[in-house]
């Protein structure tokens, strides 16, 4: 038997506000009859009980356009009658312009979409569509279809799947995609090589689904997703932008260590994280050495976690963790972040960073566990990396897993973490100075500033993590006695 979906009661508000809408519009002689229905990622979580706030509606005679202004319309007419049904139900009752989104076939999205938001549920309008290919040109011409044939384009079988807002009934024009659902397969409607050949990004966005729904992804697909061509096209075809989204959604989502390491099992790790225009890659096996170590830091080291905070941003954790084979060279590690998956500029100067503070890093790891470390030692890294200082901290932990042996590098680094907890170290760029710039000059005797004053600055910052409770006046006569040391003669 079909399933059946229970709506919630925006969702059945929407409904009948689209089945309206459809029924006034055909009461003008000449319109073809049209056939609404919700489609595609909606109808997957649905039946996996997960709610959803965006809806896709797939209309069989008419373009997204076309409906939505037809929608507006009907609204502002009809809309106050919605409106305070909304409100008797508890819903979110505010109706937004619609707006259009161009396609773009250079970059491999061929679909122009309408969108609004209604009762608060985000919407996108679109006609039902096939793709027709002719021999001239590697981008398709968007033409209406059937049901069956717009199911039959889609990436995945569970990503094809159809609520008729009529029968109120799930529609599997693929016949496959219950089915998949069951066994938890990801599959793609057509032949595996065709579909990313079309889309390149399918293969990502199968991966990503893969991974987020905890399926296996099925065999001949598998294979097509280790296609060199399709790698190049994935490579050249598609904006890095797009890249990057789908990346970052699998670095975010609930097993990001089974999606980056399919993409290092498919051979895609330098498509995807370098930059296209390098013919040269860092051995993508310290990154799988990395999401392995981070994976069992997360999972077997509670007392790392709890002083470095990976969950905390998830997702920039398992970035560092993808870069790690460019260690070598932050300004390349910068640039392969940027040009390779278009990271944010907080993100890519926290990897910058943690690069570059991480000759300082180890020196100080090393002090800690020879037993040699003061509190200056440890203090002034810390204040170095200031508020990122766990990400870059993390970050070395994850390149020494790489390039050596995991129990020894979590230990040595739990033996670091214990340090900075035992000696309150852990809001060390946050220490308040005892002296400010003016303070030390007038204290030093000194009118100007210049490049001495740093010095003093930080000389005085190591001493007073080594004198917590030190006065101002004592911290005046530190410096005074080592003026040579500071560059005053």
């Amino acid at each position: 038997m079909a399933p059946v979906l229970s709506l919630t009661p925006a969702e059945k508000l929407f409904r009948q506000c689209l089945l309206d809408c459809r029924g006034h519009m055909q009461s003008t002689p000449g319109m073809p009859d049209l056939v609404l229905r919700w489609t595609g990622g909606w109808v997957r979580d649905k039946l996996l009980s997960v709610q959803s706030h965006d809806i896709d509606v797939a209309l069989s005679t008419m373009t997204g356009l076309q409906f939505g202004q037809a929608m507006q319309a009907f609204m502002k007419d009809h809309g106050e009658r919605y409106e305070q049904d909304a409100v008797q139900r508890g819903i979110n009752h505010q109706v937004k312009d619609i707006h259009k989104i161009a396609a773009n076939p250079e970059k491999s999205k061929h679909l122009e979409t309408i969108t609004t938001r209604m009762f608060g549920i985000d919407v996108d309008f679109v006609n039902l569509r096939k793709e027709v290919y002719d021999e001239e040109s590697r981008n398709p011409q968007m033409e209406f279809g059937t049901a069956e044939e717009d199911a039959m384009r889609r990436d995945a079988t569970v990503n094809a799947l159809f609520y008729n807002l009529d029968t109120q009934a799930v529609e599997d024009f693929t016949k496959q995609g219950l089915q998949d659902m069951k066994n938890k397969i990801i599959r793609t409607p057509l032949a595996p090589y065709q579909t990313f050949k079309d889309d390149p990004l399918r293969v990502l966005r199968l991966i990503r689904f893969a991974c987020r729904l905890s399926y296996e992804i099925e065999a001949e697909a598998q294979h097509a997703m280790q296609d060199k061509t399709i790698h190049e096209a994935l490579r050249l075809k598609i904006s890095r932008e797009r890249v990057g989204v789908e990346v970052m959604k699998i670095m975010a989502g609930p097993d990001p260590l089974t999606g980056l390491k399919y993409i290092n099992d498919f051979d895609l790790y330098p498509t995807v994280f370098a930059d296209p225009a390098d013919t040269e890659c860092p051995d993508a096996k310290k990154a799988l050495l990395a999401y392995d170590g981070l994976q069992r830091i997360l999972d077997e080291k509670s007392a790392i976690c709890l002083g470095l905070k990976p969950k905390q941003d998830q997702a920039l954790s398992w970035f560092l963790a993808a870069y790690v084979p460019w260690s070598a060279s932050s300004a390349k590690a910068y640039n392969a972040a940027w040009e390779g998956i278009k990271a944010t500029n907080s993100m890519r100067k926290v990897l910058k960073e943690a690069i570059d503070c991480r000759p300082d890093i180890v020196r100080a790891v090393d002090l800690v566990v020879d037993g040699k470390a003061t509190r200056a030692d440890v203090g002034m890294v810390l204040r170095q990396s200031r508020d990122s200082w766990r990400s870059h901290v993390l970050y070395s932990l994850l390149c020494d897993i790489a390039e050596g042996d995991f129990t020894d590098a979590t230990d040595r680094y739990q033996t670091f973490i214990t340090f900075v907890h035992e000696q309150q170290l852990e809001d060390a760029h946050t220490m308040a100075p005892l002296l400010k710039g003016d303070k030390i000059k007038n204290a030093l005797g000194e009118s100007k500033g210049g490049p001495w004053l740093k010095k003093a600055v930080d000389l005085l910052a190591e001493w007073q993590f080594d004198h917590p409770d030190a006065t101002k006046e004592e911290a005046i006569e530190m410096l005074s006695g080592r003026k040579a040391e500071i560059g005053l003669g």
